[in-house]
């Protein structure tokens, strides 16, 4: 039986979940309507996903109205960032893309076609804590008219949280309208208000939460230009074409109802793993220092620069987990985020996230200790034989 250590990757559908979502399939299956139909049957499914509407938007401190359905924050991320550069061009300004050295590659990707374009793509330091230099984007929303600024809400890879009202605050004190946010190792861990915090668009998948793949939100306030390349029949504020996915949103919606009244009793688990995990550690792996972080990300630094054969091991005894280090081609390659935070190469290669969940236990911990000291035995023997 596998330890499953990788909830930031993605999590189990929640229990409570799965018996709601087949119940809605049911439903659907005997009653089928298309909710953008006019018909009984469409006004019901249209019923069903309005109501799984207001639920998101209740849980994340929006309105009703702000709550678009995607297939999950890669796409809405995409839909934001791309479409508020899109309408800058349009309206004949250069698109200035601003974000930092942490960002996940649905959010860093978007730079490079920014790029493409002919925009320009300005780039925010972080501290060695993995925090983003607020006096940096302070410095660059000052000299430049920047389109739109994307930030994460809680770093994939190391966990780091972001002051993302401060954030937002400063980027709107120098004239830029739209602040995103991706919030996909957010929600469901802390508290997210989206009028608190200030943002004009936030993005999270469902799948990371406890519901089914292929289901995600985005939000995004109802006076905010973007352009969408998602031709089709206006559904979701023409911002989404395309049939809706009614028991998907509303799977959503129930899993992140669960989240929000279980997190003060899951976050006292996952610190009680987490010491465990810091507890038991083998010497000679280190617990990489961070600012503050979510509770359910454990980022650590091996001595090695062959994730791989970590992973490799760890999955042979039954532990999974990630690799913080990206891989291309079956390459490893450094973390961009652990470059951004000043660590060197070797420090970049040699990264393992370790991510916990409203199921992980006690026994999951134990199993990755003891998985690790033969795991770090293997790449030492590795790096040995290749050298």
């Amino acid at each position: 039986m596998t330890s499953y250590l990788d909830y930031a990757a993605t999590a189990p559908i929640r229990t409570e979940v799965i018996d709601s979502y087949a119940q809605d399939l049911r439903l659907l299956s005997q009653n089928p309507g298309n909710p953008n139909a006019l018909h009984a049957a469409g006004r019901a499914a249209r019923e069903m996903l309005e109501d799984a509407r207001k639920r998101v938007a209740d849980s994340l401190g929006a309105d009703a109205a702000e709550v678009v359905f995607t297939s999950g924050a890669t796409e809405s991320n995409s839909l934001t960032v791309l479409g508020a550069l899109k309408a800058a061009e349009e309206a004949g300004q250069t698109p200035v893309f601003l974000t930092d050295g942490l960002e996940h590659p649905a959010i860093a990707k978007l730079g490079d076609r920014c790029r493409e374009n002919g925009g320009q793509v300005l780039i925010a330091k972080v501290d060695e804590l993995g925090l983003i230099d607020t006096a940096d984007v302070e410095r660059l929303c000052s000299e430049n008219q920047v389109s739109v600024a994307a930030f994460m809400a809680v770093s994939n890879e190391v966990g780091t949280i972001q002051p993302v009202k401060e954030l937002a605050e400063i980027a709107h004190r120098h004239g830029v309208k739209h602040v995103h946010c991706d919030a996909a190792q957010a929600v469901g861990h802390i508290e997210v208000d989206f009028h608190e915090w200030g943002v004009e668009s936030l993005a999270f998948s469902g799948h990371k939460i406890g519901a089914p793949g292929g289901i995600g939100v985005l939000l995004i306030k109802r006076a905010i230009a973007v352009v969408s390349d998602r031709i089709g029949g206006g559904q979701e504020r023409s911002l989404r074409s395309g049939t809706q996915n009614v028991a998907g949103a509303r799977a959503l919606a129930s899993a992140l109802e669960i989240a929000d009244a279980t997190r003060a009793e899951e976050t006292s688990l996952m610190l009680q793993l987490r010491a465990q995990l810091i507890a038991g550690l083998d010497p000679r792996a280190t617990v990489t220092k961070v600012g503050q972080t979510s509770p359910h990300i454990v980022h650590l630094t091996l001595p090695t620069e062959h994730p791989e054969v970590i992973l490799m091991m760890m999955d042979q005894a039954g532990v999974a987990v990630s690799a913080a280090s990206a891989c291309a081609a079956g390459v490893p390659r450094p973390s961009a985020a652990l470059l951004a935070m000043g660590r060197s190469e070797a420090e970049a290669m040699g990264a393992l996230r370790v991510s916990l969940g409203w199921d992980s236990t006690s026994e999951d911990i134990a199993a990755f200790l003891a998985a690790l000291g033969s795991a770090l035995d293997a790449a030492a023997r590795f790096e040995k034989g290749r050298n």
